[in-house]
């Protein structure tokens, strides 16, 4: 069976650019038919994709792969705050697992296979299988050698990124995984440990999301599995933005957002919830695509609505979209299509 025509998602097309949460149930339809009712996205590009995870675990794996283990001490996750936190419990690492194999061979039976705690990927011939005390079991796995974390191995077989949320007894809630190989400028390393409150905290307008966290929190644990996106331009179509370049390569250059050339891509992500009330956590999928800008160019309806969504977009949103040094030209590249 040959894999599925990958899906197309423009939400910048209200014309306007915008941090509310804006959750939809899964199953909304953005016109893919199935696809958009499937946690996660399985499509031609699958091996694009893990050919980025790939080069990401060449570059450095510490970098792309993350989790809360073994705090012996209190850390400081924010301003005038400390608190201890723990590894997830055997329960949530296999009920993540769990979750994420179940619904990968029940989506898409022609490529997993999921019995007796292992996951076969017909796609990358890799085998994930594991303990009843949450631990990867390297004896029945067939995975590249530095894979030691169930959670890791099974975000290997995927085309998304994906963090793991857990909500301690007191209410609070943290980061305690996340794999993240096509990131959009930010570093799993400073969101490891944080809570929603934090992880957001710096995006100029999430200020009135924010003083809702924890009721965005329960929802994401206790309703079932929902959908939203975000957007962004750059100048290339590279999936892994990580805010430090490689060793040797041109920092600006690999931050992407410069516009002289004429090109750019819209960067957009597709964000799926899957709450897990039983042991109080929740996963959070990422699902990175770029679109073409001679696509967007050649689509009167899409061009303009991207021209008013960056119109609308504040000082303080351009800046942090890194968008301010090439906004006059990016919108110079529009306009000159909208002349013609």
């Amino acid at each position: 069976m040959s894999l599925a025509p990958r899906s197309w998602f423009a939400p910048w097309s209200n014309g306007v650019y915008s941090v509310s949460p804006a959750l939809r149930p899964l199953g909304t339809d953005y016109g893919n038919g199935d696809a958009d009712g499937r946690l996660i996205l399985i499509d031609q590009d699958f091996h694009r994709y893990r050919a980025n995870k790939d080069a990401a675990y060449a570059e450095d794996r510490s970098k792309y792969w993350t989790q809360v283990e073994g705090f012996s001490e209190s850390r400081t996750l924010g301003r005038g705050s400390s608190t201890v936190l723990s590894p997830p419990k055997t329960s949530t690492t296999l009920a993540a697992c769990r979750a994420i194999a179940t619904r990968l061979a029940t989506d898409y039976p022609s490529f997993f296979v999921f019995e007796s705690d292992v996951l076969t990927n017909g796609l990358t011939r890799e085998r994930v299988a594991w303990n009843a005390d949450g631990t990867l079991d390297k004896t029945r796995s067939i995975l590249p050698p530095d894979v030691d974390h169930p959670l890791e191995a099974l975000a290997l077989q995927i085309q998304c990124d994906l963090a793991l949320i857990v909500r301690k007894l007191d209410g609070r809630d943290y980061n305690a995984a996340i794999h993240l190989c096509a990131p959009s400028h930010w570093a799993a390393a400073d969101k490891i440990g944080r809570s929603f409150f934090q992880v957001h905290a710096g995006i100029p307008g999430f200020e009135k999301v924010n003083a809702v966290a924890r009721g965005l929190v329960d929802a994401m644990i206790c309703r079932k599995s929902l959908v939203r996106f975000v957007w962004g331009v750059e100048s290339d179509d590279r999936l892994n933005h990580h805010p430090a370049a490689p060793p040797k390569l041109d920092q600006a250059e690999w931050d992407g957002r410069n516009f002289e050339s004429g090109k750019f891509w819209v960067r957009t992500e597709r964000q799926t919830t899957l709450g897990m009330p039983d042991v109080d956590a929740a996963l959070f999928f990422i699902h990175v695509q770029t679109v073409p800008g001679n696509v967007v160019l050649q689509m009167s309806e899409l061009r303009e609505s991207l021209r008013a969504g960056l119109l609308s977009m504040s000082p303080e949103a351009r800046r942090y979209k890194g968008l301010e040094p090439g906004f006059d030209r990016l919108i110079g590249i529009l306009d000159s299509v909208r002349s013609e």
